[in-house]
């Protein structure tokens, strides 16, 4: 009897740990992407940008055929400007839609807002001068 409950006692600490293992997988590869910021971030296709006082809003989808999951954003201001960085992903598109509608708060006056990649930098809105 004592064999089998040390059996089963090591049966189900292995269950934990694979449990736990797929679990960190799971959330390194969902959020995981923040620490390496802009590196991390791809293009969007933008609708709308809003610029008002105190925040920015973002409208846009993923590019593409078929659609990536939106996972988040990265943004930065800087100087008057908002830079913003998007994340999509293949794999967890089936639990996220592509679609991208993002508020981000600011605290000083946006001039321009531009989009920021590993490979570029886009202006997505000038300010219009008077």
């Amino acid at each position: 009897m004592q064999k089998i409950l040390s059996v089963f006692t090591k049966a189900i600490a292995i269950l934990l740990v694979i449990v736990l293992l797929i679990v960190t997988v799971f959330i390194i590869g969902r959020y995981g992407w923040k620490i390496r910021g802009f590196d991390a971030c791809g293009s969007a296709a933008i609708e709308s940008v809003e610029v008002s006082e105190g925040e920015v809003r973002i409208k846009g989808y993923s590019p593409g055929f078929f659609a990536k999951g939106f996972l988040g954003y990265h943004a930065e201001e800087k100087d008057g400007k908002l830079y913003i960085g998007f994340k999509f992903s293949d794999l967890f598109g089936i639990f996220e839609t592509g679609t991208v509608d993002v508020t981000v708060k600011t605290t000083g006056e946006i001039n321009e807002v531009v989009m920021k990649t590993a490979n570029d930098e886009r202006v997505i809105w000038p300010k219009e001068t008077e």
